[in-house]
């Protein structure tokens, strides 16, 4: 069997652990008591049976572990698509900037799960950690031309992640690129 034989993941597998995942999110996002929440409450949502999700997940934090390590390595293939890099070089935007927007664009597509899984402190750590990058990034780029933030980069970071909490909140009323620039504004 050839490597990409083992990298394909039969269709149906795919379409019952997303099944899960929504059926989770739903649940959580309607205010469910997660203290009460249990693996056939997620199996009746997504109207499979508990012996199905057993075959894929150990238990409930199994799943929610996948979930955040899926959506944390999709939001890092964003981020670091040469193809955009490309563009924002053509049109003229400095490659940090284009990194914010993709993070933010990637959490607009996302929203819903994102509002969920903040929530989760482990996940919540993580984001941090990814948008401290970002700045850290931002940061470097401007030294190199001079201008340095006044303010930590972790500030700017915990910074920027209020807002974004709030946006997810608020149901994204700004589009990513508006948001992406009001943060620019705000940290210089």
């Amino acid at each position: 069997m050839s490597n990409n034989e083992k990298m394909k993941v039969d269709p149906r597998i795919k379409r019952t652990k997303r099944m899960f995942k929504d059926a989770i999110i739903s649940l959580i996002q309607e205010n469910y008591d997660k203290s009460k929440l249990t693996v056939q409450n997620i199996a009746d949502r997504a109207e499979l049976n508990r012996a199905t999700f057993y075959l894929h997940y150990q238990d409930i934090d199994d799943l929610m572990e996948q979930m955040i390590d899926e959506v944390l390595d999709e939001l890092n293939k964003t981020m670091k698509s040469p193809s955009e890099d490309n563009q924002s070089i053509k049109k003229g935007y400095p490659a940090p900037r284009t990194r914010l927007i993709s993070f933010l664009e990637h959490f607009y597509r996302n929203a819903g799960l994102y509002n969920v899984m903040l929530e989760n402190k482990d996940f919540h750590k993580r984001v941090f950690g990814i948008l401290l990058e970002i700045v850290t990034f931002w940061a470097e780029d401007r030294k190199e031309r001079g201008r340095s933030f006044q303010v930590p980069n972790e500030i700017i970071a915990s910074s920027t992640l209020g807002i974004i909490l709030w946006w997810l909140q608020e149901g994204t009323p700004y589009s990513p690129s508006y948001l992406a620039n009001q943060i620019i504004l705000m940290s210089n």
